[in-house]
């Protein structure tokens, strides 16, 4: 599967060591990051424009329990996901480690994380490690499709960010 990467954007996914799939995207984002944090985390407006993440609910603290609702695949079909914040610095970052549901044993470790840039721009980042289980039998399958979600939802995140007044 091939990538178009818009200008500002990067992707890549590498070999980790062991049983390891690297996934990093990002986006550069013509606003402050508070205000890329500010619409990342309005969680009732999520569906207005991610097509991926529709919902995050729970305690959106470092180790508060979440429940991150996405929409899979074709259609509507959409799936919940219970796990805790591990990764969390407000108004920097927040992420999981968790095991993947019907995944042979797989765990991701994904991370969303705001850099900010001069004259009041943001790098917005999106990576994920998967690990563990069948990893190295469907991890390099997987992680195409997760890459191509992810640059979906950061080009939906900054067209929102930048169309806003």
């Amino acid at each position: 599967m091939a990538f178009q990467f818009f200008d500002g954007e990067r992707g890549t996914i590498k070999k980790g060591e062991g049983h390891t799939v690297l996934i990093h995207t990002e986006v550069i984002i013509n606003a402050h990051p508070d205000k890329v944090w500010a619409v990342l985390t309005d969680w009732g407006k999520l569906p207005e424009w991610s097509p991926g993440l529709l919902n995050l609910t729970g305690d959106f603290c470092k180790d508060g329990n979440i429940t991150a609702t996405f929409k899979l695949g074709i259609g509507e079909h959409a799936q919940d996901f219970t796990h805790p914040l591990i990764y969390f610095e407000e108004g920097r970052m927040f992420g999981w480690s968790a095991p993947l549901p019907y995944m042979a044993g797989m765990t991701d470790h994904h991370i969303y994380k705001l850099e900010p840039l001069p004259e009041g721009r943001t790098r917005f980042l999106q990576t994920d490690q998967l690990t563990g289980g069948l990893e190295h039998v469907i991890g390099a399958h997987m992680a195409r499709g997760m890459m191509q979600s992810y640059v979906e939802f950061n080009r939906a995140l900054k067209v929102r960010v930048e169309g806003m007044a």
